[in-house]
């Protein structure tokens, strides 16, 4: 535990250990005004206040650890990222169990394959955290399910240490939604958060929607 006195921050974790599998080549090495998209997440991270980031890596780890060398980010290998999201939040946050980081009192969970994501709207989360007091996640449209069930939770999300060891425990595809789902969580709202870049159709329908999509 953090000592009186102790500086409070919340750790930026970037989930960029996928093997884009339905796009085809990896999404993280898109581009967006010259930067790969892994690199602009980290550095989104940075730039929202986050200390430490971490970038978990797994699928084509090698090239997503030179994207993002300029930067001070350290790169978290998720041996077992074919499994799933829920691997890599675990590696991630098995890695913020080290005792250099007692002082962080949350996690900001983000990837690097939203591209409506900005800065302003992190800030957002960890403002409405209170540093991390209280879980927030962001709350966008559903892409499959009605309208009348709401708005999805789900990242960029904030969650506090008291939520760690469930985030520890998570295997497979199953990432922190049913921790976001509960009645205590807030949610800030992420104008479009539902459009991700999963697909080539994706990225041809964000080229088309935004002159500075990534190629």
């Amino acid at each position: 535990m953090a000592t009186t006195g102790d500086p409070v921050s919340v750790a930026g974790v970037l989930l960029a250990a996928g093997g884009s599998r339905r796009l085809g080549s990896p999404k993280q090495l898109l581009t967006m005004h010259g930067v790969t998209l892994v690199e602009r997440a980290a550095r989104q991270l940075l730039d929202a206040g986050c200390s430490p980031v971490f970038v978990v890596v797994g699928a084509d780890s090698a090239i997503v650890r030179d994207a993002v060398s300029m930067l001070p980010v350290e790169c978290v290998e998720n041996l077992h990222w074919e499994r799933g999201m829920g691997t890599s939040i675990a590696a991630a946050i098995q890695w913020l169990n080290d005792v250099r980081f007692a002082h962080t009192s949350a996690v900001l969970i983000a990837t690097c394959d939203m591209p409506t994501v900005t800065v302003e709207h992190l800030q957002s989360l960890l403002a409405t955290s209170g540093l991390g007091a209280h879980r927030v996640a962001s709350a966008y449209d559903s892409t499959n399910g009605p309208p009348e069930r709401g708005p999805v939770r789900g990242i960029p999300a904030v969650l506090p240490r008291a939520d760690w060891p469930a985030l520890a425990a998570l295997d497979g595809d199953q990432g922190a939604r049913a921790l976001l789902r509960d009645a205590d969580t807030i949610t800030v709202s992420l104008p479009n958060g539902q459009f991700d870049l999963d697909t080539p159709s994706d990225v041809a329908a964000w080229r088309t929607a935004d002159g500075a999509a990534p190629r």
